[in-house]
């Protein structure tokens, strides 16, 4: 049974009368739930002892910039826990422009209209590991819904109920419960499918988005621009596996001996572990095209440990960056939901895409780094 955060309605009315004092002008108004709608939010009427659900404050929706989110989001972790916050620059997943963020045992995943500072912040979820991380992600939901909504002084009174009592138990369920509205951006918590605690932010408007890259095609893989020859390559990818998270919990891989000619250039094929590593380079066997990674085990755990430090290696990205990766699903994608997504995901113009083939019956995991096409005019996103 959901809590009476507050018995009275008589106090919140001086807090309202008090802010109607101060602005100078008429107060907001609330938006009380339908009959049986459970809200998280419920006040008692002064007559009658009856409960109403209060959803939001009818208000105009504000679209907020992710600059602007990202600075309050980033003061507040400072202010409270005096940790440094370290977003991804936008990376392109499977038609949308995200950031990432792994804070403690909660990953980030901010959706935006376009990878500018001016990107409109469409929806953020915070997502827990376990459900012993659901007062991190109230806590942390609460400040990126004001780091969003820039809410009033009824919105401050909610978050203030958010980041001061645990609602572990009631809050988050399977089935989402929507706990305040304002300013166009409404916030969620729930459990996903892996039964983990999240928090979201979305906003309540469809928008426009800037242009990405085309979807993943094996049959017309782009080749990668820039240079990345395999010494370069092998030793990046010594750093990535000792580096962060990776802490030398794989291999790091040697450069294959062998080789043969292919399409007008080389392909080299060893094995890394229990992963088959084949990479395809110019014919003077100096420049990296394209890569594939296959775990021969079958197992996807496996796959990726080997595959983000070798996407990591080929797309420049540092050890922070590279641990982010996860944080596209969540951090609790399994492999058959990371290959429904076309593409995984771009970074520094270099595509990333999960595949599975049958070999005997049992899935082989297959994930392929090549380069991106870019794609022209908006998309709607909602």
């Amino acid at each position: 049974m959901m809590k009476r955060i507050l018995s009275l309605l008589a106090a919140l009315t001086l807090l309202f009368s008090a802010a109607l004092a101060e602005q100078a002008q008429e107060a907001p108004r609330l938006i009380e739930a339908p009959e049986g709608v459970t809200a998280a939010l419920q006040v008692r009427q002064l007559e009658g002892g009856q409960a109403i659900g209060i959803l939001g404050v009818e208000s105009e929706p504000q679209q907020r910039r992710w600059e602007d989110f990202s600075t309050v989001f980033s003061g507040f972790v400072k202010k409270n826990w005096d940790q440094d916050v370290a977003f991804t620059d936008a990376l392109w997943s499977d038609g949308h422009w995200i950031h990432l963020l792994q804070t403690g045992y909660v990953t980030l995943r901010a959706t935006v209209t376009d990878p500018t500072p001016d990107g409109i912040v469409q929806e953020v979820v915070l997502t827990g590991y376990a459900m012993e991380c659901a007062p991190d992600v109230q806590v942390l939901s609460a400040a990126a819904d004001w780091a969003a909504a820039q809410y009033g002084d009824y919105g401050k009174w909610v978050s203030q109920i958010i980041f001061m009592e645990d609602h572990t138990g009631d809050w988050f369920r399977e089935e989402p419960l929507p706990v305040w509205l304002e300013n166009g951006y409404q916030l969620t918590f729930g459990r996903n499918t892996a039964g983990c605690p999240y928090g979201r932010v979305a906003f309540t408007e469809p928008l426009d988005a800037a242009a990405g890259y085309a979807p993943f095609r094996a049959d017309g893989m782009a080749t990668l621009s820039g240079e990345r020859t395999m010494t370069a390559l092998f030793s990046a990818l010594a750093e990535h596996v000792t580096a962060g998270y990776m802490n030398g919990s794989v291999s790091a891989p040697q450069p294959p001996d062998s080789w043969e000619a292919s399409f007008g250039g080389r392909i080299y094929n060893g094995m890394w572990d229990d992963c088959a590593l084949l990479i395809y380079t110019d014919a003077e066997g100096e420049a990296v095209l394209n890569a594939v990674l296959s775990c021969l085990s079958g197992d996807t755990v496996s796959a990726c440990m080997h595959l983000f430090p070798l996407y990591g290696a080929l797309a420049g990205l540092d050890a922070q960056e590279q641990a982010a990766l996860p944080g596209i699903l969540d951090g609790h994608g399994t492999w058959e939901e990371m290959s429904a997504l076309s593409p995984f995901c771009v970074m520094n113009g270099v595509m990333l895409q999960c595949s599975g083939e049958e070999i005997d019956g049992s899935p082989l995991p297959i994930a392929y780094i090549c380069g991106a096409e870019m794609l022209e005019g908006p998309q709607l996103m909602e």
